[in-house]
């Protein structure tokens, strides 16, 4: 009973750090018409999770927030950053190699970069990233502590899907991330990152069900910060998925 009392508090602490104070209920709250008034019940006190500040940080470009001066990272930066293989290098304005942790055990993977990202040269930055952000502060995780990523490094216009073209050329890259960094478990942020990345074209509810491998590396999908901002309510589905982190790391 103490671990579902503490699995109960863990999940409010989550919510409370990721979305704030308000809750929503999709559900029936009405009372039930019958009671029975003979019935007592003596109700359980559930300790009140412990305030949590929510991590604001506006982020800058910094190139050493891309490498953290890893030399390896840091040369493989400087000989793909130019690219131009396909045509998104010419209508980019930034490109998006990746931030965190260059040793990290713990790597997330989203699709494309958007226009904020875009902008400042670095993934997840907007409304998304802040996101993200707060997933990662409710899991005592930051961001410097793990690496972020995506399929491009460079921003589709209008935020479309990513072509085959642009993937088969820029896949190869993230690969060689994942080989430099060598994390133990990757998170595939949103349907197109983890239908991309596992040649699959099942739905996400599908893909969220087991867990992969990707490039021999166990490989977990859940939604993509974006996703959750448009539709709240699959915030417990996504703590359903950061919920398997905990076979791989203590959090």
């Amino acid at each position: 009973m103490n671990e579902t009392f503490k699995d109960i508090q863990e999940y409010f602490n989550w919510y409370k750090t990721v979305y704030g104070d308000s809750l929503r209920f999709d559900g029936d709250l009405s009372l039930p018409e019958r009671t029975i008034a003979s019935e007592k019940v003596n109700p359980v006190k559930i300790a009140q999770p412990e305030p949590v500040a929510e991590p604001v940080k506006k982020l800058r470009f910094d190139e050493n927030l891309i490498h953290q001066n890893n030399l390896q990272l840091k040369k493989f930066y400087h000989e793909i950053n130019n690219c131009e293989k396909c045509a998104l290098g010419k209508t980019r304005q930034n490109f998006v190699f990746g931030m965190g942790n260059p040793t990290a055990d713990l790597m997330f993977i989203g699709e494309a970069p958007g226009q904020e990202e875009d902008l400042k040269g670095l993934p997840f930055v907007g409304r998304a990233g802040q996101l993200l952000d707060k997933m990662l502060f409710a899991m005592k995780l930051k961001r410097d502590e793990v690496y972020i990523a995506n399929i491009l490094k460079c921003r589709p216009p209008n935020n479309r899907d990513p072509l085959p073209d642009e993937v088969s050329k820029c896949e190869p890259y993230l690969k060689k991330q994942i080989e430099m960094i060598g994390p133990k478990v990757i998170v595939a942020l949103g349907r197109i990152s983890a239908q991309v990345l596992l040649k699959k074209s099942d739905p996400l509810s599908a893909l969220r069900r087991d867990t992969h491998y990707y490039e021999k590396i166990p490989f977990i999908v859940t939604y993509h910060p974006a996703a959750l901002l448009r539709n709240p309510r699959w915030k417990s589905n996504a703590w359903d998925d950061l919920q398997k982190l905990k076979s791989f790391f203590s959090f």
